[in-house]
């Protein structure tokens, strides 16, 4: 009997701390997804302004420098 309210026991004061844990991972997901998106959508609004800036005459080596800085900017949103 004592091991069955121990155990019960233990259950009522572990599962509000597990819970909230719980919770507070989501929590952090939640935080690095918008983290990440944010960090996409900036890059690829650089992106578009760079391509922006790029000259008629000369544009394909402009735009080629474009992609790959933005490229680049991905891959660091993404090691984040």
């Amino acid at each position: 009997m004592r091991l069955v309210l121990s155990v019960t026991f233990l259950l009522a004061v572990a599962a509000p701390t597990l819970a909230a844990h719980d919770v507070a991972v989501k929590n952090k997901l939640r935080f690095a997804d918008a983290t990440s998106d944010a960090c996409f959508a900036n890059c690829a609004s650089q992106n578009d302004s760079c391509k922006r800036v790029c000259p008629t005459t000369f544009s394909t080596p402009c735009v080629s420098a474009c992609d790959s800085q933005a490229r680049t900017c991905r891959q660091s949103c993404q090691s984040k």
